[in-house]
């Protein structure tokens, strides 16, 4: 027997696990943006100290997903210019990232994206049809064969997510959406690195002009980005 066979998998973090509860509930809209996040109520939400909470913040507060002002966390307020920015960012790499895939995609690959697409079609509500979304995208980001891009766009990861949620309310906005799927899909088929350059161009233009429409203004400005009703 080699020394791993006798290795113990070990358990992440306990502050690690505390990082991953907090992006699920603030890509899920379970606080609104704006809101304090107070240690000692999440601590007690999620039945831990308050030393991995704060932890656990500070990791959220560099993925850009909580920014402390007088004296403690909050859920940003992300004005149309920081989506505007990002949605640049998203111009500049994704077309490239997706014209890759679908020059060097295998045959599992395409079952799988075929698979995602089909559950994205049929799809009948609005949450569905953003997990659905969310799911297709997070399943072609890691089929991208430059890792240096994957790890810069899974970056703006949440943020896209946080957009994608305020965006496909609309009955509208989701048709267009799933039309996207449908023509990326079949120019990762057709092994056609120029057509899905093209449909992700179409698709990432479209998206910020539905976030657009959508967006609810403040006085200074700020967007409440995916605000419940």
């Amino acid at each position: 027997m080699t020394e791993a066979d006798f290795s113990v998998r070990r358990e992440p973090p306990l502050s690690a696990k505390v990082t991953d509860r907090l992006r699920q509930m603030l890509v899920t809209q379970v606080f609104n943006p704006g809101d304090r996040l107070v240690e000692e109520d999440l601590a007690r939400r999620l039945a831990v100290s308050r030393t991995p909470v704060r932890e656990a913040l500070f990791r959220l507060e560099q993925a850009g997903l909580v920014e402390q002002r007088g004296g403690g966390f909050h859920v940003p307020l992300l004005s149309l210019r920081d989506v505007q920015d990002i949605f640049k960012i998203r111009r500049l790499l994704e077309p490239q990232a997706v014209a890759d895939i679908a020059a060097m995609a295998t045959s599992d690959d395409l079952r799988a994206l075929q698979g995602a697409r089909d559950r994205l079609l049929a799809a009948t509500t609005v949450e569905e049809a953003t997990n659905a979304n969310i799911a297709f995208r997070a399943l072609w980001i890691a089929r991208i064969p430059n890792r240096r891009l994957q790890e810069l766009l899974m970056r703006f990861d949440d943020q896209v997510v946080l957009v994608r949620r305020a965006t496909l309310v609309e009955p509208v906005a989701r048709a267009a959406a799933r039309a996207g799927v449908q023509a990326l899909v079949a120019a990762f088929e057709a092994r056609d690195a120029t057509a899905a350059r093209r449909v992700m161009e179409g698709f990432i233009d479209a998206a910020l002009a539905w976030f657009e429409r959508a967006v609810t203004q403040s006085e200074d400005d700020c967007i409440l980005l995916g605000a419940r009703p």
